[in-house]
């Protein structure tokens, strides 16, 4: 009986265990594009799509609304939030530090299966927008973006990045308005034709091209959508 009752005051894991699958089932819909700046989902909806009750969906939400990376829209409806100037700044001055020293962290640890898989990626990112699929492309691009970050080798280092991407990410919609995205696959090709050289400095150049550039069609983006509601 000695062995039953030392567990008498440890905590199940059923419901945190849910909770985190919860979590981590509405980053990916997040990060995949699957919700975009406009749009607004509730707690019933995702509940019911999950099949679980709406208790750690709420809970979920709640972690990452902390984040920044959901708000309330309006009543019960949960989105994400829209950007304004300063944020976006902000975004662009953090990635452009952090995420380019993951590349070249990357660079350091590239070997022949990591430059394979990074290449089907960039052939499914440039498939996507020929083709017009604005989600695959938004769900393409986070792939690329993150097979690189994850050769970087640090768990840190990507959690930090990961929680970034949760507040920008939704906003990669916005770059299809002004045809962005073909833009982005040439520097894409750049970024990934740098590390697969193994030259750091034209990677980290790259990369930061590709993060000013969309810095730059977000805002004008946002702009003129603020300017078409008057």
């Amino acid at each position: 009986m000695k062995g039953l009752t030392m567990f008498e005051s440890v905590t199940p894991l059923k419901r945190e265990t849910l909770q985190t699958l919860v979590h981590q089932r509405l980053c990916d819909l997040i990060l995949q594009g699957e919700i975009a700046p406009g749009e607004s989902i509730t707690v019933a909806s995702i509940a019911k799509a999950l099949d679980v009750s709406p208790m750690p969906v709420r809970e979920a939400i709640s972690r990452l609304m902390a984040l920044g990376a959901l708000t309330i829209v309006s009543g019960r409806s949960i989105g994400v939030p829209r950007l304004g100037a300063d944020e976006l700044a902000d975004l662009r001055k953090v990635r452009s530090e952090i995420e380019t020293t993951a590349v070249a962290w990357a660079v350091e640890r590239r070997d022949p299966e990591f430059i394979a898989q990074l290449e089907k990626v960039l052939y499914a990112m440039e498939a996507a927008e020929a083709a017009g699929q604005v989600r695959e492309f938004i769900h393409a691009n986070y792939d690329f973006h993150f097979t690189i970050y994850r050769q970087a080798g640090s768990p840190l280092l990507l959690e930090i990045i990961g929680n970034i991407w949760l507040r920008i990410n939704p906003q990669f919609h916005l770059l299809q308005r002004h045809g962005h995205y073909r833009v982005s696959n040439k520097q894409h090709r750049r970024l990934f034709e740098a590390i697969r050289d193994g030259d750091s400095a034209a990677a980290i150049a790259a990369l930061r091209e590709d993060i000013d550039s969309a810095y730059e069609v977000i805002l004008a983006s946002l702009k003129e959508s603020e300017a078409e509601r008057g």
